[in-house]
């Protein structure tokens, strides 16, 4: 039957359906809804069953589709499991308005979440989910979360100026083998408070005299980042107290 299914042709495809919904088996369902001339009245057919519609591989299936009309799918995203959601928020075939929706649910279950949960979902997640744990306050969150290829700079940057940011993630990114030589981080991590001074003072060298001497002449800067500028750079130290 399987095969069978497979070789119909798009008016032969919905003739079988309209004959057989009421009798069509699971991977019945899914061979037709894997078929290359599956259309949203076919989609729409098989969600409106709630026998099919009741099996977790034809919901998600559904949910997957981009011809099941969008009222179906965004309904089926909340009968998902994690994992799945996961997959799903960053595929981009899936259409963007049911990516939304699967954005939302995530956020609001992340509460509910194991630590070995959102580590794991740190390194792929969505960019909704990214914005969630940049802020998570366990390091291993965040070390995964640097390997997360959908990651922005303008998101660590966020990141590195707020005073949310913790010492242990400031000391991440300043070690991170991709991130550590954005200019804009490097500056960000001198000028944070919360940067450990020695991490913070490490970045100075790279850079430019002109930042050196705007981070010399601004009144929060520490004591100490302001010897660390002097002996690197006495001329710019100098055309800071000019300026002074």
């Amino acid at each position: 039957m399987l095969r069978s299914i497979k070789r119909l042709t798009p008016d032969q495809l919905l003739d079988f359906l309209r004959e057989n919904l009421s009798v069509l088996l699971e991977d019945e369902a899914l061979s037709i809804l894997e078929h290359p001339y599956c259309t949203p009245q076919i989609c729409n057919s098989i969600a409106r069953d709630a026998r099919l519609a009741a099996f977790y591989s034809v919901r998600l299936k559904l949910v997957a589709h981009r011809q099941t009309p969008q009222a179906h799918a965004v309904k089926f995203v909340h009968y998902l499991y994690w994992s799945d959601l996961m997959r799903l928020s960053v595929d981009v075939r899936v259409p963007a308005q049911v990516r939304r929706t699967i954005d939302t649910q995530l956020l609001t279950r992340v509460v509910e979440m194991t630590l070995g949960e959102r580590i794991s979902s740190a390194r792929r997640c969505s960019y909704a989910l990214i914005k969630h744990f940049l802020f998570d306050p366990n390091p291993r969150v965040f070390e995964a979360l640097l390997c997360n290829s959908r990651l922005r700079e303008d998101e660590l940057l966020v990141l590195a100026t707020s005073a949310r940011a913790t010492p242990d993630q400031l000391a991440q990114i300043a070690g991170d083998a991709k991130w550590s030589y954005r200019y804009a981080l490097r500056k960000a991590l001198v000028m944070n408070a919360k940067t450990p001074r020695a991490v913070a003072a490490s970045q100075l060298r790279f850079l430019t005299r002109r930042d050196r001497r705007a981070i010399h002449s601004h009144p929060d800067t520490s004591v100490y980042l302001r010897r660390c500028i002097e002996r690197l750079d006495p001329k710019a130290a100098a055309g800071a107290s000019a300026v002074l």
